[in-house]
């Protein structure tokens, strides 16, 4: 009886081992096609430079000199909150393209009394009443095209370049006091505020989870270029005064943020 117990287990043994071992199912590589949207937080570095020229331009070059250079540093720093929207191509195993465009809004602000630029002599005499003014950039956009690399089957290593926008408001004010005033004829406070056009590069890793959620580390560097604004120019010019000066302003900025995005 024991040897036929025997008999029988060696015999299944045998018949199992000639049985062929089922491979474990592999796990199918993420797809990267698709259209995303996601929100962000970061911060955003203002690089802005004022210079200051024709101080009082009727009364000719020379009038006025400056004592402590033509302009001078506006940099701010902010937390930013935006959002975006794209959609990516994964067009070979390991190369993804896309298109991406997102919206920010951050408070950078700085101020300065007086102006970069605006102190210096008049007619050999020292100015007083210089004016203050401030540069704030508050909303920025972009539309950017997007081209990365799988360093593995869920992380995207990318760089990024396209176009941007930019708010900026440039404020400047003066009041009239006795004196060598830089504002002789009226009190002045303007402020102006348009919508800066440059470029935009950058780049980043993005890590897929579970298929369909996106987190993100990024960072561009924009540049809106130099453009010129006269200041006081209403009111500013009369019989024995004039007022104006233009501002030169260079915009640039640095974007930082982390993001948390949906895949569909």
């Amino acid at each position: 009886m024991a040897a036929a117990l025997i008999g029988v287990v060696l015999t299944g043994s045998a018949f199992a081992a000639d049985l062929p071992i089922k491979a474990p199912p592999v796990a199918a590589a993420p797809s990267w096609s698709g259209v995303y949207a996601g929100l962000s937080v970061g911060v955003r570095w203002a690089d802005t430079d004022w210079r200051t020229s024709d101080i009082s331009p009727n009364f000719g070059a020379g009038a006025f000199v400056p004592t402590a250079g033509t302009g001078g540093s506006m940099d701010s720093v902010a937390a930013r909150i935006g959002g975006y929207l794209g959609v990516n191509w994964q067009f070979a195993p390991s190369w993804v393209a896309g298109l991406e465009g997102d919206f920010g809004w951050a408070d950078n602000n700085k101020a300065a009394t007086p102006l970069p630029g605006t102190t210096g002599l008049f007619f050999g005499a020292p100015l007083i009443g210089l004016p203050a003014g401030s540069v704030k950039d508050t909303w920025d956009g972009s539309l950017r095209a997007r081209l990365g690399y799988l360093v593995a089957p869920d992380t995207l290593l990318y760089g990024s370049g396209g176009v941007a926008w930019q708010r900026v408001e440039l404020n400047a004010s003066c009041a009239v006091i006795p004196g060598n005033a830089f504002c002789f004829g009226n009190p002045h406070n303007e402020t102006f505020a348009p919508t800066r056009v440059g470029w935009t590069v950058g780049g980043g890793v993005e890590h897929m989870i579970g298929g369909h959620w996106l987190v993100r580390a990024d960072y561009r560097y924009a540049d809106f270029g130099t453009w010129t604004q006269p200041f006081f120019a209403a009111g500013g010019v009369g019989v024995g005064f004039d007022d104006r000066f233009t501002a030169h302003v260079t915009t640039r900025t640095h974007t930082a943020t982390v993001g948390l995005a949906y895949k569909f």
